[in-house]
């Protein structure tokens, strides 16, 4: 089983590793919060759209948003949690917190899914 074989499509963790520094870049850089929350939403909407338009996606609209989850859930608790003044002076914390992060909010998405039915 390949690595990269976790969560709605092969590049989980690669989007997960960009959103990452994405973000630490703005926490370090110490940008405010209104245009870090634009520029991480832009970087999400383009993942969400590139999972959402991919040849394997699966039909239906309730994976669709289910897949999108997993992109905007880690991304805003990842934006909110880079807030914190000890994080924001420790930017590469981020780098290392995103992807265990996004995989973990993917097996919690997931297990929360399967117990409510939606998939």
């Amino acid at each position: 089983m390949s690595i990269l074989n976790i969560g709605p499509d092969g590049f989980f963790l690669i989007e997960a590793s960009i959103l990452s520094v994405l973000i630490a870049v703005l926490a370090w850089r110490r940008v405010g919060a209104a245009a870090g929350i634009a520029a991480t939403a832009v970087a999400v909407i383009a993942f969400v759209t590139f999972n959402a338009t991919s040849l394997n996606t699966t039909p239906g609209l309730n994976y669709r948003i289910v897949t999108a989850l997993f992109i905007i859930v880690p991304s805003a608790l990842l934006l909110s949690a880079s807030r914190v003044v000890w994080v924001s002076k420790h930017a590469w914390v981020v780098v290392l917190l995103g992807p265990l992060l996004f995989v973990g909010c993917y097996a919690g998405i997931c297990e929360l899914c399967l117990k409510t039915g939606v998939i």
